[in-house]
């Protein structure tokens, strides 16, 4: 244990004497406490070890030096002397007084031999296993980024990791985002590494003022215009066959709902609630916790996938635990970008559409639709500030009618694809985006069971009884 000299100029200094003499096995306990005072043995033998009597009667083998012979001393607990022997606790001063002498502090070094075989790696699962709400994407992202761009480092003990070696690795490197980001990474894994003292210093913070400001990153804005809505849902028609089912939905979900891909490809049957009509995504990149309302069309999409059974072909198939499984049936889809590319192929949208490029469709589309930008980021799930915990509370409403404004505008500007996608993918009804349909007052007058009818079209038996929140079954009575 590490001791210094009171500092606080609200404790008074307890007043000391002292005697030197060599000590023995029997010293300790030839010597009272002194009232009021510290008494304190020192050792004529071994210059800065003694041993120090309280007045509560506590007595205890001690040593002190300066680090590396300058500044201020550096006092520290050896132990008990009813529990060490005199010849274990002079050894261990003499010990202490070598590594104080030679500028290493004996606490670090100590924790420095614990960590000889820590390496970054080992730091992202310890930094993964403290921090329980980290999406998927997040947890992957440790795991990946900085084996990827750095994979010389990432094994390497960190107490062997330099300044010299990360600006070597800088000047090699492309300077590109990734790098950006896996040396901010590792800079954050080795902060850990310092606090927990492992290492005495992060070289990562030496190695960033010799590399100077990263190139600024300029934010993508790729997205789907609406001029082109409809090359990109021509070319989804015409690929949509030779995907997955899986594959196919799950591009549907991004595009109507502005989700992440790693967020959305886990989804679970247990958080779609077709009596509520919501939809809960519980391990987000905001760490909060999203509720989607289900549009009438999310209902039939995800009505239609509950309903899949094909004992010959598990992608057609319902899987027992995730919405969007893979061709296999063994687990959720992993992969989009081999679909992304096949669409890219077929768009000619001038630039390679990706999963992420969704989310920014969806929320350009949300602007032009004049939606405020409190709303957007509610639906964004954003972790905005500003937004409060009461209009969060009282959003889900307010979610569900820009979802629906949404769906129409992609039909509208998408030329009917989405009905096309309702009638020939989903077996549901093609009039889900008349006007008529959205419009509140025109909603309201809906008998239930026509509205039932109109939106399920044939497939009505499938359901159950169930269906969307403001559906009732009808009276058999």
């Amino acid at each position: 244990m590490v001791t210094n000299e009171p500092k606080s100029n609200n404790v008074k200094k307890l007043r000391t004497s002292s005697i030197s003499i060599q000590i023995n096995k029997s010293t300790w306990e030839k010597h009272k406490p002194r009232q009021s005072r510290d008494f304190y043995v020192r050792d004529t033998k071994l210059g800065g070890y003694y041993i120090r009597i309280r007045p509560n009667g506590k007595k205890t083998y001690n040593c002190s030096s300066r680090l590396g012979g300058v500044g201020r001393k550096v006092f520290l607990t050896i132990g008990d002397c009813n529990l060490l022997t005199q010849d274990e606790a002079r050894e261990t001063a003499r010990e202490y007084l070598r590594s104080l002498k030679q500028g290493v502090h004996p606490k670090l070094k100590i924790r420095t031999e614990s960590a000889k075989n820590k390496t970054l790696e080992d730091l992202a699962e310890d930094y993964i296993a403290v921090n329980k709400k980290l999406a998927e994407g997040t947890i992957k992202d440790y795991r990946n980024r900085i084996k990827n761009c750095m994979p010389i480092l990432w094994k390497r003990p960190v107490t062997e990791i330099t300044t010299e070696d990360i600006v070597d690795w800088w000047a090699k490197s492309n300077g590109s985002r990734n790098n950006q980001i896996a040396f901010t990474y590792a800079r954050k894994l080795m902060s850990q590494a310092t606090a927990k003292r492992y290492i005495a210093e992060n070289p990562f913070l030496d190695a960033k003022e010799l590399i100077g400001d990263f190139p600024e990153y300029v934010r993508k804005t790729t997205h789907i215009s609406k001029r082109d809505l409809w090359k990109f849902f021509e070319a989804f028609k015409k690929v949509g066959p030779s995907l997955s089912p899986s594959m196919r939905d799950l591009i549907v979900f991004l595009l109507v709902t502005g989700k992440r891909s790693e967020e959305s490809r886990t989804l679970s049957w247990d958080n779609v609630n077709f009596r509520d009509g919501t939809i809960t995504l519980e391990k987000t990149k905001s760490g909060k916790v999203d509720v989607i309302p289900m549009t009438d069309f999310m209902y039939v999409m995800l009505k239609y996938r509950e309903s899949m059974s094909d004992e010959k072909r598990p992608a057609l198939n319902k899987h027992p635990v995730y919405v969007f499984h893979n061709r296999l049936g063994t687990g959720c889809v992993k992969d989009v970008r081999k679909a992304m590319n096949k669409i890219n192929a077929e768009a000619n949208l001038g630039f390679n559409l990706t999963p992420h490029d969704f989310r920014r469709t969806f929320s350009t589309a949300l602007a032009e639709l004049e939606i405020t930008n409190e709303d957007v980021a509610v639906l964004l799930n954003h972790a905005k500030r500003d937004v409060t915990e009461g209009y969060i509370t009282r959003s889900l409403e307010y979610k569900q009618r820009n979802l629906e404004k949404l769906e129409k505008y992609f039909n509208d500007y998408g030329e009917s694809t989405l009905n096309f996608i309702c009638v020939n993918w989903y077996e549901g009804n093609s009039h889900i985006f008349e006007p008529a349909f959205v419009d509140e007052s025109v909603r309201m007058k809906m008998n239930k069971e026509k509205e039932r009818e109109h939106l399920l079209g044939k497939n009505e038996d499938k359901y159950d009884g169930y269906g969307h929140p403001e559906w009732e079954k009808p009276d058999q009575s």
